[in-house]
């Protein structure tokens, strides 16, 4: 309420400046008006403000933002970023050559690997 204060000190320099009874009797009246409106208000700020924060807290205690995901769900939400997607489709690429390579190896490539045969043979 800008304007009415504002509008409030004018009158109030206005009832300054005439000083007789009626007019202080005017300023009192209204200087008082005023401070119980101010009161008023400051009451009505503090509930706003303590309800406020409580339905701010409630509301983000029960939305699942990114920081409350763990794991696959985690990924699964960053893959779906515009920006991360250069590096998701770089990760597909990558995964589908290792499982195509894998899936590609022959049992005389097995015999003949010796990574494979000293960390994936049975013996």
């Amino acid at each position: 309420r800008p304007s009415s204060f504002a509008s409030s000190k004018i009158l109030i320099r206005s009832l300054t400046t005439h000083s007789t009874m009626d007019d202080a009797a005017k300023k009192l009246e209204i200087e008082n008006f005023f401070k119980q409106q101010m009161e008023t208000s400051k009451k009505t700020w503090e509930m706003r403000g303590k309800e406020a924060r409580i339905a701010a807290h409630q509301a983000r205690q029960s939305v699942k933002t990114w920081r409350n995901m763990k794991g696959m769900e985690l990924m699964i939400h960053e893959a779906g970023h515009a920006g991360n997607r250069p590096f998701v489709m770089g990760l597909a690429v990558i995964a589908g050559f290792a499982f195509y390579t894998q899936a590609s190896l022959g049992e005389d490539a097995k015999k003949d690997s010796d990574y494979w045969q000293a960390f994936h043979a049975k013996h």
